[in-house]
Parts: C-alpha cells; sequence; structure tokens
C-alpha cells in the first residue's frame, strides 16, 4: 500500500474513532475491540452515506425528479421506431419494456427521499406507519445526540426497498399522504411490473420457458401507462402539500 493510500486510510480511521467517542462517549480501539470497531466502522460509513445523500436530495427539488422523468422517458420511447428496422427488434423492445419500469422505479424513489428530508411530517408518517422502520428501536439518548438519527434510519430502509413492488409502492404513498393516494390504481403498473420480472430475471421468458415476444404497441402502451400513472401521482402529491 502507497504512503498515500496508508496517509487516506489513517485519516479516515481517526475520523471514525472520534466519531464514535462522540456518539458513544469513548474510544473504541480497533486492535483490542475488532468485533466492536467493525460495528462502529459500518455506522460510520452508512452515516457518510446518508450524509452524501441528503446532500444530494437537498441540490433538487421532487418538481426536477418528475421533470427528468418525463425527458428520459421520451428518450426511451425515441428507441421504438428505429428498433423496428433492425433484426434485433425484440430485443431492444425488451430493453425499452424493462427501462421503462426502472425510470419510474427511480423516480418514486427519488421523490419519496427528498419529501421526506425535506418535510419533517412526511418523515414522521413515514417513521410512525411505515412497519419496516418503525420495528427500528431508538432510544431518546441516541435521539438527542443525534437528532438526525431517525432520518438516516429511514433513508436507509428506502434505499433498500424496490419500488418497481407495487405493494411498497402502495404501503410508502399511503402512509406518507393518507387519503390523498386513496384509490391510486397499481393494476396497470402491476402488471408492466410482472412482465419485467421476466424479461430481467428469466432472461425473457415465463415461468412455463415461453420467450416474451413484444410488439412496439405494447411497448408503447406500457410507456403511455407509466406516464399517466407517474402524472397521477405528481398531482395527488401536489395536492398533498398545498
Amino acid at each position: 500500500m502507497s504512503s498515500t493510500k496508508d496517509y487516506f486510510f489513517e485519516v479516515q480511521q481517526e475520523a471514525c474513532i472520534e466519531w464514535g467517542r462522540q456518539i458513544y462517549g469513548y474510544e473504541i480501539d480497533p486492535d483490542e475491540e475488532p468485533e466492536l470497531w467493525e460495528k462502529l466502522a459500518t455506522e460510520y460509513s452508512d452515516m457518510l452515506d446518508a450524509k452524501a445523500e441528503i446532500q444530494w436530495l437537498n441540490r433538487h427539488s421532487h418538481q426536477e425528479f418528475f421533470k427528468e422523468f418525463e425527458t428520459e422517458l421520451a428518450a426511451t420511447a425515441s428507441l421504438l421506431a428505429a428498433a423496428t428496422q433492425t433484426p434485433f427488434a425484440n430485443t431492444v423492445f425488451k430493453l425499452v419494456y424493462a427501462h421503462t419500469v426502472t425510470l419510474w422505479e427511480a423516480l418514486i424513489s427519488s421523490v419519496v427521499r427528498k419529501l421526506v428530508v425535506s418535510d419533517e411530517n412526511l418523515l414522521t408518517s413515514l417513521a410512525a406507519g411505515y412497519k419496516k422502520v418503525n420495528v427500528v428501536s431508538v432510544s431518546l439518548k441516541e435521539i438527542a445526540e443525534n437528532p438526525k438519527v431517525v432520518e438516516t434510519i429511514v433513508l436507509r430502509i428506502l434505499a433498500e426497498q424496490t419500488f418497481h413492488n407495487v405493494a411498497t409502492i402502495k404501503e410508502v404513498l399511503g402512509v406518507m399522504f393518507g387519503d390523498h393516494m386513496k384509490d391510486l390504481d397499481l393494476a396497470g403498473v402491476g402488471r408492466i411490473c410482472s412482465k419485467r420480472h421476466d424479461i430481467v430475471h428469466r432472461n425473457g421468458k415465463t415461468v412455463d420457458d415461453k420467450p416474451i415476444e413484444l410488439s412496439p404497441a405494447e411497448v408503447d402502451q406500457a410507456i403511455r401507462t407509466v406516464s399517466e400513472f407517474a402524472l397521477d401521482v405528481r398531482r395527488r402529491i401536489e395536492a398533498a402539500l398545498r
């Protein structure tokens, strides 16, 4: 290891030790307490990741995420016309279909996390109502020493969720926005997600090993369905934030 890397490692280690001293009130020696040190290093790394994530989210608005989604979805849709003239058309159709779901999964995830860090009421609602968050125990001492601990936990758990799972979308948006998400239609995107699962996880085959053949019309309809769903979610969120 070079002297530069050695120095960087030492600085990072010292920073982690100092952070542990501030949080837990005593200094952890990596050599004498390796298991405790590993736990502390993981917590420190998670803290740094969450801090960077929050800084990124704070540089953007949820409206920006919706606009970027529309731009990227339009660019993705433009690939359909060119693909019909190639011998690999069906492969391109499957890629476009799968990427369409990826775009709106990233959209929902980004919007939810942005609103959590910018609106304390939404953070509280999610922490109290989302079962994957409210089962995490946090002491009053931890909150007093690090007021951002709840936010950090929520962001970490949200980052682990798959927002192409309609049950996850329904629960997260439901606990955050209540009646504003009542009767949100997830049937159309649910069917698209199911087919996307076959494309991504089964190499484009159903559970019966039947190859999935997509027509331009079907892919175009999927794009329209996802676009309309995103627009509906945006309208409901804007209504809830008024």
